[in-house]
């Protein structure tokens, strides 16, 4: 791997970047600039994680933080161009060329919410790598959330009607981003998509639901109470009131013992 130099590096993203009109050419010349700054100490395409199944370049910060940099403003200039080298970069097998894609994807502007939509939709998977999970419905899901909040919104409920497990986590990990990146969270919004899910979890999804109602209730302790104790009494299921006793130590005291009470 070449030490990264700025000026020259800058001269390499900005012969990719020609090809930004040319989806095919631009993913081409970006997997070229990839593989010459890869870590081969870790051996080309090693996985790190357990369970991982994605190849990786392991490609060094400074050169990821300089190509979004300078891609910016294409992506603004040329937005229907940026959703077409999106998805060309998308079908490539390596985290950081998906990686890549997810960001052109959650900084294009434009004046309705439908390809932003219609991308995520084809690319949401239930198999998808976990760290591409994360990514794709907070990262690429940036523009949609906060130029689209009702598309956003029938986007998150369409997940969590899903019979899926795997695409029900994609819901749910789009309301803890929304939740954790808003200063103003719309709790009606949230309570309404989330409650019927909660009142009959399914098991593969419980310990991310466990995260996200702690994460509520770090925003507001009080009104997350009353949403539970509202759902102990619509609910019948045995999964709703585990995931409730799981998360009773966060609340306050008063809060616990009524909800202990419902839970008896």
């Amino acid at each position: 791997m070449p030490a990264i130099n700025p000026s020259r590096l800058q001269n390499q993203i900005d012969k990719i970047l020609v090809y930004f009109d040319q989806p095919q050419a631009f993913h081409r010349h970006l997997v070229d600039l990839f593989s010459l700054y890869a870590n081969r100490s870790l051996h080309f395409g090693q996985l790190t994680e357990p369970g991982s199944t994605a190849p990786m370049y392991h490609l060094p910060q400074p050169l990821i933080l300089q190509l979004h940099g300078a891609t910016r403003p294409y992506i603004k200039q040329f937005p229907q161009a940026a959703l077409k080298c999106a998805d060309a970069l998308w079908n490539d097998p390596y985290i950081e060329v998906k990686q890549f894609a997810i960001f052109i994807l959650g900084n294009v502007t434009l004046q309705e919410p439908d390809p932003i939509i219609n991308l995520l939709g084809s690319w949401i998977e239930p198999d998808l790598e976990n760290r591409l999970k994360s990514d794709l419905i907070s990262k690429g899901t940036k523009k949609l959330q906060k130029d689209f909040p009702t598309a956003w919104e029938k986007l998150i409920k369409s997940l969590l009607d899903q019979k899926d497990p795997g695409l029900i986590e994609f819901g749910i990990l789009g309301l803890q981003e929304g939740v954790q990146r808003t200063k103003s969270v719309n709790f009606p919004m949230v309570f309404r998509v989330i409650s019927p899910i909660i009142q009959n979890p399914s098991t593969p999804n419980m310990e991310k639901l466990e995260d996200l109602i702690r994460t509520l209730i770090k925003q507001s302790p009080i009104e997350t109470a009353f949403f539970l104790k509202q759902t102990l009494s619509l609910s019948q299921s045995t999964n709703t009131k585990r995931l409730i006793k799981r998360c009773l130590p966060m609340l306050p005291e008063n809060e616990q013992l009524d909800l202990k009470i419902s839970l008896e």
